[in-house]
Formats: C-alpha cells, sequence, structure tokens
C-alpha cells in the first residue's frame, strides 16, 4: 500500500444532483494522496462516465454494481480499494478541506486510537450543530454518537469483517463496536468538519422513523445479540441496558415503546412475537 493513501469510499444512488460537489470538496483537500471510488449501487453509468473524465485530479476510479444497499456497496468499494486508510463518505455530504489532514494526523499521533473524526453540522433543508455526545463507552454502547464519515484503518476494517449485510440499519454502529471490541479507541477532532445533508426534498427523520421503527428495533436486537458478551463485560446486561434505554427515552415519541416493547418480545415471548410481527 502506498504510505499515507486514503481510500475515499463513496456509495452512490441516483445523486446527481449533489455528487460534484461532494466530489469538489475532496479536490481541495489538504491531504492529497488519495483514491476516490464511487460505487454505483444501481443508477444509470452514463453521467457517471461524465463523472470519471471530468475528475481526474482525485485518482477516481467508478464501480458499477447491480442494486445490493448501503453495507454491500461500501463493503465492495473498500475491497477494491488500495489506500492504508479508509473514509467512507456519503454521496451528498462534505467534509471541510483539512478534514483528512487533521483526522490522519490524529491516527498517525497514536497507535492506539482507530476511529478519528470531528464535530458536525447538518445543512441545506436543516441547519446547526448536529448534537452527538462526545464519546464515552457506555453511552455508546446504548445509542451510537459516531458518523460514518470517520478515518479508520483498512487493516481493522477487513478484520471485523467490514459493515455487517445482515444489518441494514445502525451498520455503521455495529463497525464501530467491532473496531472497539478489538482495543481501539476513539477521538473526535473539536472542530466542525463534516457537514451532514439534509436535503429539502427529504421527508423528517420522525416522518421516516414511524415507517421504519420496526425495522430500527429488529436492528437493535441484532447488534445487542452480535454483541452480547462485550455488552455485559462492559456492564449492560439484558436487564441493564433496557433499563438504560428506557431512562434514555422516556419523553420521547410512542415510536420509541414500540421497539422496546418489540425487543422484549423477541427475547422473552418468541411467539407472541412472530404473531405481531409476521413480516420480520
Amino acid at each position: 500500500m502506498m504510505n499515507d493513501l486514503v481510500s475515499i469510499i463513496i456509495p452512490y444512488y441516483q445523486c446527481e444532483k449533489y455528487i460534484e460537489e461532494t466530489l469538489e470538496c475532496i479536490v481541495k483537500q489538504t491531504h492529497q494522496n488519495i483514491e476516490t471510488i464511487i460505487v454505483n449501487d444501481g443508477s444509470p453509468k452514463e453521467f457517471l462516465e461524465k463523472i470519471e473524465k471530468k475528475y481526474t485530479n482525485i485518482n477516481l476510479k467508478i464501480l458499477h454494481q447491480e442494486n445490493q444497499r448501503q453495507a454491500a456497496t461500501r463493503n465492495n468499494g473498500s475491497a477494491i480499494s488500495k489506500g492504508e486508510f479508509l473514509l467512507f463518505l456519503d454521496c451528498d455530504d462534505l467534509i471541510a478541506e483539512n478534514y483528512i489532514e487533521k483526522t490522519l494526523a490524529v491516527l498517525k499521533s497514536d497507535k492506539t486510537i482507530r476511529i478519528a473524526y470531528s464535530k458536525s453540522k447538518y445543512f441545506e433543508g436543516k441547519k446547526g450543530e448536529w448534537f452527538l455526545p462526545d464519546y464515552e463507552k457506555k453511552a455508546f454502547l446504548i445509542e451510537n454518537c459516531i458518523p460514518v464519515t470517520a478515518l479508520i484503518y483498512k487493516s481493522d476494517f477487513e478484520k471485523v469483517g467490514g459493515f455487517d449485510k445482515e444489518i441494514t440499519f445502525f451498520e455503521d454502529w455495529d463497525l464501530w463496536i467491532s473496531i472497539i471490541k478489538e482495543g481501539g479507541s476513539v477521538h473526535r477532532i473539536n472542530e466542525f468538519l463534516f457537514f451532514y445533508r439534509i436535503q429539502n426534498s427529504q421527508q423528517s427523520w420522525s416522518d421516516n422513523f414511524q415507517k421504519n421503527y420496526e425495522m430500527l428495533g429488529d436492528n437493535y436486537f441484532k447488534i445487542y445479540k452480535k454483541h452480547y458478551q462485550y455488552y455485559k463485560e462492559n456492564g449492560l446486561g439484558f436487564y441493564e441496558f433496557i433499563t438504560a434505554l428506557r431512562e434514555k427515552n422516556k419523553y420521547k415519541s410512542k415510536y420509541y415503546k414500540t421497539w422496546y416493547r418489540e425487543l422484549l418480545y423477541k427475547f422473552f415471548k418468541p411467539k407472541k412475537y412472530k404473531s405481531i410481527y409476521p413480516n420480520l
């Protein structure tokens, strides 16, 4: 691998309106030893073929595939990457021009740090800080606080098997848990260097949550079950875990209460669970 080469993996699906803005922020990076891999997850090829000819200065490669969803798409991009470091950037989001330089400096300053990221802001349809708490392991195991756009070592990504394709929501949280379980520590830069776009055309998060709360509960269950021993080692056996969830979210909407109940049925009343949630 080339020294300090950073591979930027961009999953792409019908993002013609935003992809060039995202690529421009890569062009402006102060750390220039990069390759950019767009993984086209089932969109028409013609537009991206034009993009490939235009952006020759960021070592751009485009991988075309049939639609496979986010986890597999990111894994496929990583599989053809050559960098020592990986950065997963969505096709409508932005990073500051010194994002890679600063996160890379963090990783190189301390080999125990395996995940480096920054504070974040929303832009477009919603503005202001994306309030994510400081990393503290036990709180993190209850709710993710690390965006998918963090700089990591490719070797760590491969060691834990990449994104779990069986997890269709929170797959980045699962990845971070897997890396941290192996002994990796986390560092957040106290600057706003990552910008998360809320598209004007998108439904509100609460609207989407209402439609997807069953998926959310199902994936929470998968993650907890997969890492159950690690949760117990950190004082989050099942009773403690459910108690912590209830305490954290007791003032939130009725939809949260629904997936708590779903989680409980899965553990203790599987027959009732199957009758209530036959499609999961």
